[in-house]
């Protein structure tokens, strides 16, 4: 996992709970807590501070790995605005992600371990991303989308019922756009 995401993780724990809490994870799991944003760190660190936050607060981290994805995104589209165009919907941006942000990311960090995303698109107002990742993050990218909805000032209702969580080969986040 790249230092970006555990410098946000911090962001998040830090704005949301205040820097004792993040200092807290980090006693409680053994990490040093210093992450640069371009190197490459264990997933199992990222795991190990997910699980402490959620001892720490009492919250699922079926939860808060979403809700993370979700508070993710705008420092996205701050440090990559060019994949967020102005007049862009949730929907054409969700298509570029494997084939455009993705293809960006893998040429700036070859060693990045990204997850695959495949498309069915049969519906205007609907998509559904076939999600592929070793790491099996689903519940990060559901957040991600969550969060992207939030940056277009869009509802998206998510459907998750294919999941390698439940024994799957993949997942599948079946969306409705501006969906109440």
């Amino acid at each position: 996992m790249k230092g970006v995401v555990f410098n946000i993780l911090a962001d998040m724990v830090e704005s949301s709970y205040g820097i004792e809490a993040w200092d807290g994870l980090l006693l409680a799991t053994g990490l040093e807590g210093v992450y640069v944003a371009t190197e490459s760190y264990p997933d199992e660190e990222l795991y190990a501070l997910v699980e402490a936050a959620s001892k720490a607060t009492g919250i699922e981290a079926s939860a808060l790995v979403p809700a993370f994805g979700r508070y993710m995104m705008p420092a996205f589209v701050e440090q990559y605005p060019m994949f967020f165009p102005e007049g862009q919907t949730l929907k054409q941006f969700l298509l570029t992600v494997d084939a455009v942000v993705h293809k960006e990311v893998r040429k700036l960090f070859p060693d990045a371990g990204l997850p695959e995303f495949r498309y069915r698109d049969d519906r205007p107002d609907a998509l559904t991303m076939v999600y592929r990742s070793p790491r099996r993050l689903c519940a990060l990218a559901e957040g991600l989308v969550q969060g992207a909805a939030d940056h277009f000032g869009e509802r998206c209702r998510i459907a998750h019922d294919v999941c390698m969580h439940r024994g799957a080969d993949r997942c599948e986040l079946e969306m409705e756009f501006n969906a109440a």
